[in-house]
């Protein structure tokens, strides 16, 4: 079937959004590879995993979305 206007929308948001998330977890991997961050205290490191584990999260989702939008697009 044919995508809504709607769906196709939200189909571009998605990959943007996805490629922002990315950015996001390889900037927190980064940190978190950074030994200066475990020199400060440990709740910055406790903030950086959380945020990693819902940007997963997130991310999972996102994907999710945007595999099912896609193979309505196929159909």
């Amino acid at each position: 079937r044919k995508l809504s206007y709607k769906e196709a929308w939200e189909l571009e948001a998605l990959s943007a959004r996805i490629e922002a998330l990315e950015a996001e977890q390889q900037d927190l991997y980064q940190q978190l590879a950074d030994p200066a961050l475990y020199q400060g205290g440990g709740a910055e490191i406790a903030g950086a995993k959380a945020r990693l584990t819902a940007l997963e999260e997130e991310l999972a989702a996102t994907f999710a979305r945007w595999e099912e939008l896609e193979t309505l697009r196929e159909c």
